[in-house]
């Protein structure tokens, strides 16, 4: 019974800490609300109201501080009343150890305070704009006042300046005045919202009206001045070249000049319409033709100095080209006797010439215009650059020639001396295998032999014809020489073969009577050396019996021909 009675007082302690506990924490929250609802009541409504009431109110100004009292007024009379009623209840409710409905009220209270706190925020804000476009509407006003009394002033002094822009910048100066004086009527009103409107096509007029002010001289003093300045420049300077007889191609110069004296002077009046726009897009077109017109003359003027000072190069250099012409066409004539000219080299002779005179005429055709005064100078000038780079072009054709067919001599020089050597070689060949005494030559040797002497004789004939052919020489004397050292590699290969199978049969005699098989190898080995003339498989066919009677035999007579073959071939 003691524990029980022990546990229920401890339990009731518990529960009396955790009441004690919740009811104070209630408390503090209840006793900062408390407080923030009071701050809120402090604030300074009516100074703030009054600030901005000081300002004179009318109009927008007037609906929108009357916006901002309903609410302020509502909020007063209804919030605040309904705030003081929840806070009593929540106290209450706290007191008399109702937690839960005392800590849902708390919420509501956080919940409603910081609603409220937005509202009043937002309301101080609107009056405190009031007051603020009030104050800043004056400071904007005292500076584009200050702006329009500086432009105002500029274009009284500066008249001169715009030209007919001028009347066009009043207007607008006067348009810009009636606009401050609707601003001062509606400040002096209160409608300060209205004033701001106001003020803001005030900013945006008065800054187009500046941007005009700044565009307008540049764009007059071209018109007023520099363009007409430069006009008369052009004209002394046409009427100067025109009395040395300059020529100008596809432009009327005085029909340009008068009709850039008409576009300047419309120009020039249209600046009243302030479309500076199109105006700067005129100017550049203006500048433009100008800076062709310059462009022009001073083409002209440089071309002349080039025609003057390139006149003799260029009639040497035709002279000269044509003389190399008339020299190669000679040679290329001369060699047509006694050479076949197969790359056209004549064709291309005669159409260099054509080109040639090509360029001499265009040149006398200009000389004649010059002299007469008609020319104009910088197609002139063109026709000099065209002429000497084709010149140039084909000096280096003609030499391309030239140096193509020079090589014919020496071409048929290198042939007749190649001619010679075949000869040579061919019966240094005869001459070897006539010293072997041999009992005679395999038929397809032979066929081979009289195909390269033939061919040797067929180039001998074609290089003693009175016009010859060197490309086609070329290719026999390949041919030929290919063959000839073919006939040289079989003539050895035949003549190594006769001299081993020679000695071959006479090493063999040691064994020819001992054994059966050599004497038999032997007889069908002479059989193959005297009646077939077959000297290989003769040889091959006594050295296969040697190599198995005596092994190492066939190298060892190999090794002594070798050593005598040049005793044996010397003559």
């Amino acid at each position: 019974m003691e524990l029980i009675l022990i546990g229920i007082i401890i339990l009731a302690l518990v529960l009396y800490v955790g009441v004690i506990f919740y009811q104070r924490r209630n408390s503090k929250q209840i006793d900062a609300l408390q407080d923030r609802e009071q701050k809120l009541t402090k604030l300074p409504f009516k100074k703030t109201m009054s600030a901005a009431r000081q300002q004179g109110l009318a109009g927008q100004s007037q609906e929108e501080y009357a916006k901002w009292q309903e609410r302020l007024q509502e909020i007063q009379k209804n919030c605040f009343a309904d705030l003081e009623r929840k806070l009593l209840l929540a106290e209450t409710t706290n007191n008399r150890y109702r937690f839960f409905a005392a800590a849902k009220t708390i919420k509501e209270l956080k919940q409603q305070l910081t609603t409220v706190q937005q509202a009043l925020d937002e309301i101080m804000a609107g009056f405190g704009q009031i007051q603020a476009d009030a104050t800043a509407n004056q400071t904007k006003a005292k500076e584009l006042r200050e702006l329009y009394q500086k432009l105002r002033k500029q274009l009284l002094t500066k008249s001169f300046s715009y030209g007919a822009a001028a009347d066009g910048l009043e207007e607008k100066l006067s348009y810009l005045e009636t606009s401050f004086d609707k601003y001062n009527r509606f400040t002096k009103s209160g409608d300060h919202v209205e004033g701001k409107a106001i003020l803001g096509q005030l900013d945006k007029d008065i800054t187009e009206l500046n941007d005009l002010m700044k565009r307008i001289p540049p764009r007059f003093k071209e018109l007023n001045n520099e363009f007409p300045e430069q006009l008369e420049e052009l004209r002394q300077g046409y009427r100067r070249l025109a009395d040395e007889a300059y020529q100008f191609y596809d432009i009327d110069i005085p029909a340009e000049l008068t009709d850039l004296d008409q576009h300047i002077n419309t120009t020039r009046k249209s600046l009243k319409k302030l479309d500076l726009t199109a105006i700067e897009a005129t100017d550049q077109d203006i500048a433009r033709r100008i800076d062709h017109l310059y462009d022009v003359m001073e083409a002209e003027i440089k071309a002349h100095e080039e025609v003057e000072s390139r006149h003799d190069e260029l009639q040497a250099f035709i002279n000269h080209a044509q003389k190399q012409n008339r020299e190669l066409q000679d040679e290329l004539d001369h060699l047509n006797q006694s050479y076949s000219l197969n790359n056209n080299e004549i064709s291309q002779a005669q159409e260099l010439k054509h080109q040639l005179d090509e360029i001499r005429t265009t040149f006398e055709n200009d000389m004649q215009e010059v002299a007469g005064q008609t020319a104009v100078y910088s197609m002139v000038a063109e026709n000099y650059s065209t002429a000497f780079a084709a010149l140039t072009e084909i000096e280096k054709k003609q030499k391309v020639i030239n140096d193509s067919v020079q090589g014919l001599r020496r071409g048929e020089e290198e042939a007749q001396r190649s001619l010679q050597s075949f000869e040579f070689e061919i019966r240094n060949v005869k001459r070897q295998v006539e010293k072997l005494n041999l009992p005679g030559l395999p038929r397809h040797y032979l066929d081979f032999f009289f195909i390269v002497a033939d061919e040797i004789t067929k180039l001998d004939q074609e290089l003693n014809q009175v016009k010859i052919d060197l490309d086609v020489i070329t290719k026999e004397l390949i041919t030929t020489e290919e063959d000839l050292n073919k006939l040289k590699e079989e003539t050895n290969a035949l003549i190594d073969s006769a001299l081993l199978t020679e000695q071959l049969l006479q090493y063999a005699n040691r064994y020819r009577h001992s054994h059966a098989d050599v004497a038999q190898a032997s007889d069908e080995a002479l059989r193959l050396f005297n009646s077939e003339y077959d000297y290989k498989q003769a040889a091959e066919t006594i050295a296969t019996v040697l190599e198995q009677v005596e092994p190492g035999s066939y190298k060892k007579v190999e090794e002594s021909f070798y050593k005598t073959k040049d005793q044996e071939l010397k003559v």
